[in-house]
């Protein structure tokens, strides 16, 4: 979910540029991988506060552990964790980009599910005032049949969707089916 700033309505001071999302859908959770990219486009070193909001309901807790680190863009490995606070459901933490420079933030939840459905919420990348470059969002199926998605997918094993220049006006909803397998 393009994450939200936490900067009390003012503009933000770093820009969003791009997300890549990967979620694995199994009978009763989603795993979330998320890559975002930030970019500083000041002289001068920028930092910004940013917050993970989830959809929270009765069906769908809020996720037990999150884990946001900052990744190296050559080799995609995660270099060091950023540490976050949580206010509620949501944990709060704030990155440092260099002047003129880009960051890279890695994300990962867990999210439970006794609804066979969830959401990624897009919309929160309204606030940065600027479309994406671009997103790029994989469903991975294991044990499930993905029944529904409000944005069109392609593909078989990993379904996914790709947009440029893009302002969600909604946020991304799917559906599942569990398979069941019977006993020979």
């Amino acid at each position: 979910m393009p994450l939200a700033m936490m900067s009390a309505g003012m503009m933000p001071a770093v820009r969003f540029t791009r997300e890549r999302i990967e979620v694995t859908v199994h009978p009763e959770t989603i795993a979330v991988n998320g890559l975002y990219t930030y970019a500083n486009p000041w002289p001068i070193p920028m930092s910004q506060g940013l917050s993970v909001p989830f959809p929270v309901d009765p069906s769908h807790p809020a996720p037990a552990t999150v884990t946001v680190t900052e990744v190296d863009p050559r080799s995609g490995e995660d270099t060091r964790s950023i540490p976050a606070y949580w206010v509620g459901v949501e944990p709060y933490f704030s990155i440092r980009i260099p002047a003129r420079g880009t960051m890279y933030v890695r994300v990962r939840y867990t999210q439970w599910t006794t609804a066979e459905s969830a959401t990624y919420i897009l919309t929160t990348t309204r606030p940065w005032g600027k479309p994406l470059e671009q997103g790029e969002y994989l469903l991975q199926p294991r044990g499930v049949d993905i029944t529904r998605s409000n944005y069109p997918l392609t593909g078989a094993d990993r379904l996914s969707f790709v947009r440029e220049q893009f302002m969600p006006d909604q946020d991304w909803r799917f559906t599942w089916r569990s398979r069941h397998t019977t006993p020979s």
